[in-house]
């Protein structure tokens, strides 16, 4: 992995060694399964938490940054948005420039960083879904 950050909706995740869960010895899945697994299924499953929690990345950040770091590892995802769009839960990843993601870690120290800038900034920027 070249750079360590991560938009998960609205929260930057500086990912590192311990985000890999493949380094945990409880991991669930042998090399196989984990080879085996897609980007839509990774995706998928940060979808089903978010429904089943909407608040998943402060009530349970492990699983985010587990799932945000097998996103990375498997396909350099770097970005994920997940959200009710009024029918279901809705997301949205891709792959975008480390200067940019850096940018927003910038806005944020100086307390500018909001939906609207990351939508701005990002989104409209993806047309991955």
């Amino acid at each position: 992995m070249t750079g360590n950050l991560f938009l998960f909706n609205e929260q930057i995740l500086h990912l590192d060694a311990s985000s890999d869960p493949r380094l945990d010895p409880s991991f669930p899945l042998s090399p196989e399964q984990y080879d085996a697994l897609s980007v839509e299924e990774l995706v998928q499953l940060l979808r089903d938490e978010f429904h089943a929690d909407p608040q998943i990345e402060t009530q349970n950040p492990h699983i985010v940054m587990t799932l945000c770091s097998m996103l990375k590892a498997k396909a350099g995802v770097n970005c994920v948005k997940v959200h009710w769009d009024g029918y279901g839960v809705s997301s949205r990843h891709g792959m975008v420039p480390e200067p940019s993601l850096k940018g927003l870690v910038r806005l944020q120290l100086d307390g500018k960083l909001n939906a609207q800038t990351i939508d701005e900034a990002i989104w409209s920027q993806i047309d991955v879904e």
